[in-house]
């Protein structure tokens, strides 16, 4: 029997290629759609990406009108600075010097509020919102100038136990910021923060931010920030210290916890009594302002600046200038 091998005739041949051909077509159509599909999501990351940034930066912008609202009731000549709890931070408007009302003249007949009712919520500015808040430096303690008694009223105030625990940390704090590698009875200078992990140096100078306060001996994140329902309620350190430079302590502005660190109780009683009745207990005005400003707008987005200013007065001109900036703050 004779073997006959099969031949490829053309047509086979051409529709081997057509399959070919047509394979490859179908490669080109899926790395194409691939291609596309890649192209398609990236155009649409990049246009999110774009409005996100738009957006961050209207309402940047409606933030920075904020701090410039709060700047414009600053330099403003008062009469008083204070705090009222349902207005927050007022402001006294200055009234001629034989009109001004003292502490002890609180009568029911002579209780007529000498400042406006602030709007700093919600304005609308465009297609979005601002809202700020204005917060009295001077009502706190700077801490790089505070006596050892005061910083153990702080620590007695904001709810640490009598006994080590305060000395501890109030020589510690004063070890931090004095300048020499001495330390107190109970303070704690190079020898003992470099046996923590990680090591570090004592800053031997005053502190610059009140954050600082976390990496001094004893003093934990529940002590700074307070905390509420543990075994110890602590009023945070955070709400009694500042680290500028504040020559003038306001009564009006000074927090329930602040409040009996420097006055006795029934002192305490007349200054909340004041305060309540006209706005104020005494013709105080502050140097040192933290604002805290956000900008909202429509689409949701919101962007929030902190800032602290200090105000003062030569030749009778008010001068503003800038001792913090907070670009872009977040809450903790």
């Amino acid at each position: 029997m004779k073997r006959h091998n099969k031949i490829p005739t053309m047509r086979n041949k051409t529709q081997g290629e057509k399959g070919i051909a047509l394979l490859a077509v179908l490669w080109v159509i899926v790395l194409l759609m691939a291609l596309a599909t890649d192209f398609a999501f990236s155009m649409k990351t990049d246009v999110s990406a774009t409005r996100n940034y738009k957006n961050d930066i209207e309402a940047y912008f409606l933030a920075k009108s904020g701090i410039n609202l709060a700047l414009a009731e600053i330099i403003r000549p008062a009469l008083y600075h204070s705090k009222k709890e349902d207005l927050g931070f007022i402001i006294g408007m200055p009234v001629p010097p034989e009109e001004a009302i003292q502490p002890t003249d609180v009568t029911e007949e002579n209780n007529e509020p000498t400042y406006e009712e602030p709007h700093r919520q919600d304005i609308e500015i465009g297609t979005g919102t601002v809202s700020y808040v204005i917060e009295d430096e001077n009502g706190k303690i700077d801490i790089n100038s505070a006596s050892r008694n005061t910083l153990v009223k702080v620590l007695a105030q904001a709810g640490v136990p009598i006994g080590q625990d305060r000395d501890i940390i109030a020589d510690s704090i004063l070890d931090w910021i004095d300048a020499n590698d001495t330390h107190l009875l109970n303070g704690a200078e190079d020898d003992y923060y470099r046996t923590l992990s990680p090591p570090y140096k004592a800053k031997n100078g005053p502190l610059e931010t009140i954050e600082e306060l976390l990496q001094i001996r004893g003093i934990t994140p529940e002590l700074f920030y307070g905390t509420e329902g543990g075994d110890v309620d602590f009023k945070g350190l955070i709400n009694f210290f500042t680290t500028y430079k504040v020559k003038i302590t306001n009564p009006n502005t000074m927090s329930l916890e602040v409040l009996p660190v420097f006055y006795q109780e029934n002192q305490i009683q007349q200054i909340l009594s004041a305060r309540e009745s006209k706005g104020f207990y005494a013709n105080t005005t502050s140097t040192h302002f933290r604002i805290t400003s956000t900008g909202k707008i429509d689409e949701g987005a919101e962007h929030t600046i902190v800032a602290v200013f200090e105000k003062t007065i030569t030749n009778g001109r008010p001068y503003i200038s800038t001792l913090f900036w907070d670009d872009n703050h977040y809450e903790k």
